[in-house]
């Protein structure tokens, strides 16, 4: 694929973004662990500074040796004669936001070859015209590249400081703020009368299986198949009536009368208690490392802001006081 034809890709990617839910612009990596909260500095990543440009060399446009078609890099399209391989598409993918990188490539594919083949039919026209030499181009192109630079520029500064040192004290100050979160491991059965809750209770008592009934006899659709096993929950997870009973019963102790809500009358049997356990290290190193790069770049801008000759001034060109710092002294009239 030329370079003058991913550029014009990552213009049209942002035109139809809205057909797919996504800007083909770099974002925050900001997804919590399922279990952690990861705090979030009040600053922008390098990209969002900056908003990464597709910046292409025209000129270099004609150098580029041409892909060939093979069984492992097939033809996926044609425009007006021209081929668009597999790679072609599959380039243009890894631009995507880290959110629709998640998804599985089969279905991420047709979207992204869809806007392959509108940015091939748009390189087209705009080839058939001297728009190149167009003056908006060379500016913009100018824009592209400072900013670009800009960012990285700051990506690399935020790198040198990202130690495995520092994300593992991140991670662990975390883990130690978290604290202890009670849960408990349970299993129901929902019933729609009383009667019902305790002839369960007494089938219980005389030998019967508890996730037997629950497949046979609970009303609750969600989970009747797993024998009613709800997993670990906490006390405020559930509605207060099921919680308090829940949270009153020891390990593999079964409730004794059926507990009312909501949704019925529910037969209870408490199967584990815990703390909550610390979620591992690796599978939350992404999202730990990613606000520690926030936190850094926060850090850096402090920085050389302090040491920046910096001067503002109004919309009316008049300068602005600097705000006070903590300790400074007014000095006395």
């Amino acid at each position: 694929m030329s370079k003058k034809m991913v550029a014009v890709l990552g213009v049209v990617a942002i035109a139809v973004a809205a057909a797919v839910g996504v800007m083909a612009t770099q974002s925050a990596k900001n997804d919590k662990p399922a279990e952690m909260a990861v705090s979030q500095p009040a600053s922008e990543d390098a990209a969002s500074i900056e908003p990464a440009a597709a910046v292409a060399d025209a000129k270099a446009d004609e150098k580029a040796p041409a892909k060939v078609a093979s069984a492992d890099d097939p033809v996926v399209a044609k425009v007006d004669g021209d081929t668009i391989l597999r790679s072609d598409v599959i380039e243009f993918m890894q631009n995507l936001p880290p959110q629709m990188k998640q998804l599985p490539p089969e279905t991420i594919f047709p979207m992204a070859l869809e806007q392959v083949i509108n940015g091939k039919i748009v390189e087209n026209k705009a080839e058939k015209t001297d728009v190149a030499s167009d003056p908006e181009v060379a500016k913009r192109m100018d824009q592209a590249k400072e900013q670009i630079t800009r960012a990285v520029y700051v990506e690399k500064e935020i790198e040198k400081n990202l130690s495995a040192d520092r994300v593992k004290k991140a991670y662990d100050k975390i883990v130690a703020e978290q604290g202890k979160v009670e849960e408990v491991k349970a299993r129901h059965i929902l019933v729609e009368k009383e009667s019902e809750a305790k002839d369960i209770i007494k089938k219980l008592a005389d030998g019967a299986k508890f996730e037997d009934l629950a497949k046979e006899m609970s009303k609750d659709t969600a989970n009747k198949a797993t024998g009613g096993d709800l997993g670990y929950f906490t006390k405020d997870s559930m509605v207060k009536e099921f919680a308090d009973a829940a949270f009153s019963m020891k390990k593999g102790e079964t409730s004794k009368e059926p507990v009312k809500t909501q949704f019925g009358y529910h037969v209870i049997q408490v199967e584990d208690r815990r703390n909550r356990p610390a979620p591992d290290f690796e599978t939350v190193k992404p999202q730990v490392e990613a606000q520690e790069r926030r936190a850094i770049l926060t850090e850096l801008l402090e920085s050389w802001r302090k040491k920046a000759d910096v001067e503002t001034f109004d919309m009316n060109g008049k300068p602005v006081e600097a705000a006070a710092k903590p300790g400074d002294v007014k000095k006395a009239e």
